[in-house]
C-alpha cells in the first residue's frame, strides 16, 4: 500500500460512511484510494470547501461521531477556516484532511503551499502533518479519537503528496499520550457536595443548559434534576438542542434575544448551576451584573472553561450526566423552594405568547415567529432543523419549539452566515429517514446557494425556508436603533427570484401568499420527501427581533415588542 491507502484502510476501520469535499491536484493520491471503496464510503462532491465543512459538522452533531471531510491544498484548505472555527466554537467533531505540497517543496512558496498547520492552530483540538507515510493510518485513528474525545471538536491532518503516494511496506503507530487517559474525567466527590449544599440553601435556584449536556446525553437527567428541585430551565443557544421546549420547567433561550421568561429567570436567581456552557456574553450579556446576588455553580468537562468568564462558587470538571447523577443521589426528596417564583415566569410566558399572536394581525405580510408556529405545525417532532444566521436565526432562537432533543443546528459561537443549507445536507445524510428543514435568510443563503446542486443531484428531500426580507436584517436593525437609522450597506436592491433560483437547480420552488399555502407547501414537500425551496417576504422596514437586551445591558432592561410592558425584577408577589 501508499500512504493514502492507509489512511482509507484507516477511515473504513474507523466507520466512516461518507466523506464532504472537492478534489484536487494535491489530494488526488487520497482520492484514488477512496476509488476502491467507493461502494462502503460515499463521497459528496460539494461546490464549495466551506460547504463541505459544514456539512461534516452537522453531520458530527447528530451522530455524535466525527465528520470527515477531505480538500485539496491551497485555498481549498484554506476554504476549511471558517468552518473549523465554526466547529471549534460549537464543540463539533470534525476531521478534515487537506493536501498538501511534498515535504521537499516545503518553505520554497510552491504552487498552492500554505501552512495549514500554523494557520489552523487556534482553531483545532488537534493538527499535524503526516510525514511518515507509514504513520497515515494510525494518525487518522487519533484525529477520529481525539475529535469525540472528552469535549468534541475539530482536528486537521495535512498531507503532503509524496507521504501520500510513498510506498508502505508495514505500518506503524502515532501514539498521543492525552488518549491513555479516559474521556470522562473522575469527580470530584468533595465538590458535589459543596454544589448539593448550595442546591438545598438556594430559594431560586435556575439550572443553565448548555449544548454540553447534549454531548453528554444528560437531558433526562437534567430535567429530573429540575423537577426534584423545583428550578425553571434556561439555556444558552446551543442548549437549546438539548432541552424540549414543551417541558413545563423549559423558559428557552437567555441571552441578547432570550425569551422575557428565561431573561427574568436568570436575572432573579439566587443560585445558577450552569451545566456544559462557558458562559457567552450573548447569554449573560453584563457580567459585572450577573455576578452580583447569587452563587454559581459551573459543571464542564473542560476545566478550562472553569473560572474563564465567570468565577464560581463551586466548579467541577467533569461530564455532565456523571455529575448531575450525583447530585440526585445526595439532594433530599423535599426541598424549600419560592413556588410563587416559577408561577411569575409562566405569566411572563402566557402574557409574551399572547401578546405576539395579537401582534402577528398587524405585521404586514409574514410575521416571522407566526411563519415558524405554522411551520411547526406540520414538521415532524423528529425532524431535523437547521438555520443559517441573522434575523431568522434570532426568531428561531426566540420562537421555535424544539420538541426532541438533537434536532436543531445552529452556528451560535461564530455566528457564520451560509452554515444553514450545507448544514441541513449533512443532517441528512447523517438522518436520511428523518425530514430536514433549514430555516434561512436571504444574506445567508445567498453565501453558500451553490450547493443547491448536492441537493439536486443526491435527490435529498430538504425543504428551504427563506426569511426574505431583502437585507442583511440583523445589522439593519443594529444600525436603526444603535446608529440613529444611518442604513448603510445592508439592503439588497438586485437579489435574485429565489423561486427561479431554485429552478434552475431543478428544485421545485414556491412564494406563498398566505399561512395556509405556506403549510400546505411544506406539508407536500415533507410527505413527498422531495426537495422544495420556500421565500417568504418579510418586511425589512416593519421587522425588528425583539425581545432584545442591548449590548451592555442587564437581562431586566429587555427591550419587548411593540407597546408590550412587562416587569422583569421579581418583587415575590
Amino acid at each position: 500500500m501508499n500512504g493514502a491507502q492507509c489512511l482509507v484502510k484507516a477511515m473504513l476501520e474507523c466507520g466512516v460512511d461518507v466523506v464532504f469535499g472537492i478534489p484536487g491536484g494535491a489530494i488526488l493520491p487520497v482520492y484514488d484510494a477512496l476509488y476502491d471503496v467507493k461502494d462502503r464510503i460515499r463521497i459528496v462532491l460539494f461546490r464549495h470547501e466551506q460547504g463541505a465543512i459544514h456539512a461534516a459538522d452537522a453531520y458530527g452533531r447528530v451522530t455524535k461521531r466525527p465528520g470527515v471531510t477531505i480538500v485539496t491544498s491551497g485555498p481549498g484548505a484554506t476554504n476549511l477556516f471558517t468552518g473549523l472555527a465554526n466547529a471549534y466554537m460549537d464543540s463539533s467533531p470534525v476531521v478534515a484532511v487537506t493536501g498538501q505540497v511534498p515535504l521537499s517543496m516545503f518553505g520554497k512558496d510552491a504552487f498552492q503551499e500554505t501552512d495549514m498547520v500554523g494557520s489552523t492552530y487556534a482553531v483545532t483540538k488537534f493538527n499535524i502533518v503526516i510525514r511518515d507515510a507509514s504513520k497515515a493510518g494510525s494518525i487518522f485513528k487519533a484525529a477520529y479519537k481525539i475529535a469525540v474525545h472528552g469535549r468534541p471538536g475539530p482536528v486537521l491532518i495535512d498531507f503532503p503528496r509524496d507521504a501520500q503516494t510513498a510506498e508502505v511496506k508495514e505500518e506503524t503507530d502515532f501514539y498521543v499520550p492525552g488518549l491513555a487517559r479516559p474521556s470522562k474525567p473522575p469527580v470530584d466527590e468533595g465538590k458535589i457536595l459543596q454544589a448539593v449544599k448550595l442546591i438545598v440553601e438556594a430559594r431560586r435556584p435556575v439550572i443553565l443548559v448548555g449544548g454540553g449536556v447534549y454531548w453528554s446525553g444528560a437531558t433526562q437527567e437534567v430535567l429530573k434534576l429540575a423537577e426534584m428541585i423545583g428550578a425553571p430551565i434556561v439555556t444558552t443557544l446551543p442548549g437549546k438542542n438539548a432541552v424540549p421546549s414543551d417541558h413545563p420547567l423549559v423558559m428557552g433561550v437567555a441571552g441578547m434575544h432570550g425569551r422575557p421568561e428565561a431573561n427574568a429567570a436568570l436575572a432573579n436567581s439566587d443560585l445558577v448551576i450552569a451545566l456544559g456552557t462557558r458562559f457567552s456574553d450573548r447569554t449573560i450579556c453584563n457580567y459585572s451584573e450577573f455576578r452580583k446576588g447569587r452563587k454559581i455553580i459551573h459543571v464542564d468537562i473542560d476545566p478550562s472553561e472553569l473560572g474563564k468568564n465567570v468565577k464560581p462558587d463551586v466548579e467541577i470538571v467533569g461530564d455532565v450526566k456523571d455529575v448531575v447523577e450525583r447530585f440526585l443521589k445526595y439532594i433530599p426528596s423535599a426541598l424549600m423552594r419560592d413556588e410563587k417564583f416559577i408561577k411569575w415566569l409562566k405569566t411572563i410566558r402566557k402574557t409574551f405568547e399572547e401578546y405576539v399572536e395579537k401582534y402577528a394581525d398587524s405585521h404586514p405580510g409574514f410575521a416571522p415567529w407566526r411563519v415558524l408556529k405554522t411551520l411547526r405545525e406540520v414538521v415532524p417532532p423528529d425532524a431535523i432543523v437547521t438555520t443559517g444566521v441573522g434575523a431568522h436565526q434570532m426568531w428561531c432562537e426566540i420562537h421555535w419549539k424544539v420538541l426532541r432533543p438533537g434536532t436543531f443546528i445552529t452556528s451560535a459561537g461564530l455566528g457564520t452566515m451560509g452554515f444553514g443549507l450545507p448544514a441541513a445536507i449533512g443532517a441528512k445524510f447523517a438522518r436520511p429517514e428523518v425530514p430536514v428543514i433549514d430555516i434561512d435568510g436571504d444574506g445567508s443563503l445567498l453565501m453558500t446557494c451553490q450547493n443547491l446542486a448536492v441537493v439536486r443531484e443526491w435527490n435529498l428531500g430538504i425543504v428551504i425556508v427563506v426569511f426574505d426580507n431583502r437585507a442583511l436584517q440583523m445589522v439593519r436593525q443594529w444600525q436603526r436603533v444603535m446608529y440613529s437609522g444611518r442604513i448603510i450597506a445592508v439592503d439588497f436592491e438586485r437579489n435574485p427570484d429565489f423561486v427561479k433560483l431554485a429552478e434552475a437547480f431543478g428544485i421545485e420552488g414556491v412564494r406563498p401568499e398566505s399561512y395556509d399555502e405556506l403549510k400546505i407547501s411544506v406539508k407536500r414537500a415533507i410527505e413527498a420527501g422531495t426537495p422544495l425551496l420556500v421565500d417568504v417576504t418579510i418586511d425589512r422596514e416593519f421587522e425588528l427581533v425583539k425581545p432584545w437586551v442591548l449590548p451592555g445591558k442587564w437581562l431586566t432592561e429587555t427591550m419587548l415588542p411593540g407597546d408590550l410592558k412587562i416587569s422583569m425584577v421579581y418583587t415575590g408577589e
